[in-house]
């Protein structure tokens, strides 16, 4: 009984900590579509979850230049860092959500973006 309650309690404590709990979402778009098409992308990301419900860090870039004479640079750096720690020491999730986007859709097209980041 003693053995069965103690499996209960450890199945319980790797549901809480399963990676759906942790998430870490990143996604980075660049695109340049048309006739004279340049894309450049640079991204640095760093995420950091995990814990006792430990929130989803998400981050979502997009860079496009669309038509003509199209060029689209994009730099981006971002960093996150959950869970935060709660009353009595007891740490708790923290979504951190990060999103930029930038478009440039016509004929003579020019699309930059910089984009820096911290969050904790």
């Amino acid at each position: 009984m003693i053995r069965t309650s103690l499996l209960a309690g450890f199945a319980t404590l790797a549901l809480l900590s399963a990676p759906a709990m942790a998430q870490n979402i990143t996604s980075l778009n660049n695109t340049a579509a048309g006739v004279g098409n340049v894309a450049v992308q640079n991204a640095f990301t760093k995420q950091k979850g995990g814990g006792f419900l430990g929130g989803p860090n998400i981050i979502s870039m997009g860079n496009t230049a669309a038509g003509v004479g199209n060029l689209a640079v994009q730099n981006g750096t971002v960093l996150q860092k959950s869970p935060k720690v709660g009353p009595l020491g007891v740490p708790f999730g923290g979504g951190n959500q990060f999103q930029a986007n930038n478009m440039a859709a016509g004929i003579g097209n020019f699309a930059k973006q910089n984009a820096f980041g911290i969050q904790k």
